[in-house]
């Protein structure tokens, strides 16, 4: 029986499909969705008056917001809480809080995986996997950025630049991750 990896993290550019594969794996081998990006999330909306579609949805985080005089893109904020927490401990310190935060032997999938994260989960054991979708281009934020050299593999989320219908793409997503991951017995 192939060995399904507790710990699955996912990199890739602002809309390649980490959500979407994020939710097929919860759906096929049951790992939990662990938002990686939630203390960011959370300090947007509890201090920062962004709201809960600002923050989660991609075209939330599209919106541009006034903050303090000075007109911003929502992603930009909250790259840029991100960048003084790791500023301030270290590039690791993102997956570390996300990865404490689970119960102790728990499975899980990391959706935003950046920078130089794939090297942390890899040295914790994770399967680290890098979604490619040729509609989904780098985004214009350095902190958006990921090292492709810590990804194990690398899933082509093309099924909607050939032409497929969303039901049909997301199938196609579904079957390269099984090829990667893994069958459930």
């Amino acid at each position: 029986m192939h060995h399904i990896p507790k710990n699955i993290a996912l990199c890739g550019h602002p809309g390649s499909g980490k959500s979407t594969a994020a939710d097929i794996i919860n759906e096929v081998y049951g790992h939990e969705l662990a938002d990686d990006g939630l203390p960011l999330r959370k300090i947007g909306m509890d201090y920062l008056g962004l709201t809960a579609e600002q923050v989660f949805t991609q075209e939330g985080k599209k919106q541009k917001v006034t903050l303090n005089g000075r007109e911003w893109e929502v992603r930009e904020i909250l790259g840029e809480i991100g960048n003084a927490f790791e500023e301030k401990f270290g590039g690791d310190i993102i997956p570390m809080m996300s990865h404490n935060a689970r119960p102790e032997g728990s499975y899980s999938v990391y959706g935003s995986v950046r920078r130089e994260q794939g090297l942390y989960w890899r040295n914790h054991g994770a399967l680290v996997l890098e979604i490619v979708n040729p509609l989904a281009g780098p985004s214009q934020y350095e902190f958006d950025r990921f090292n492709p050299e810590f990804c194990h593999a690398r899933i082509n989320n093309d099924g909607l630049a050939r032409g497929l219908e969303p039901a049909a793409a997301r199938q196609d997503l579904l079957e390269k991750l099984v090829a990667v991951i893994g069958r459930v017995h």
